[in-house]
């Protein structure tokens, strides 16, 4: 009886990865360029309990005042003199934009308004969540 030699099939297979990491790179471009991009006002806001909940469908114009009536746009704090300007530049960038307008419970109720007046006097439609005392 002849012994006939047998040779590994394992060491002859190799795995092209190649097209799995294509269809992933594919995948993450799709999500990426497909997701919506939540703009946040930069500073965490307490909400009246006792309010309903004020949001627009898609703001894209997020302005929060917070409790010591610091103005919040972008993350960045804006003077009460400067908001004009910096919403004038946001509606240039997108003529359809909505805003909303978080006030702080322990924020002035007339710095809240004042935004409120500047986005009417622009034409933007915008939304107000304000505490009643």
């Amino acid at each position: 009886m002849a012994r006939s030699r047998t040779v590994s099939k394992a060491e002859e297979v190799e795995m092209d990865m190649t097209p799995m990491l294509d269809v992933v790179f594919i995948l993450l471009i799709f999500f990426i360029v497909t997701a919506v991009f939540v703009k946040e006002p930069g500073v965490d806001v307490n909400k009246p309990l006792w309010g309903p909940e004020v949001s627009a469908e898609k703001p894209s114009i997020m302005v929060a005042v917070a409790s010591d009536n610091q103005i919040w746009i972008n993350k960045k704090i804006v003077p009460k003199a400067g908001v004009s300007s910096v919403l004038e530049k946001m509606k240039a960038e997108n003529p359809k934009a909505e805003g909303v307008i978080q006030g702080d419970q322990l924020a002035k109720i007339g710095t809240v308004l004042d935004i409120q007046d500047v986005f009417i006097a622009l034409g933007i439609p915008v939304k107000v969540s304000i505490e009643k005392k």
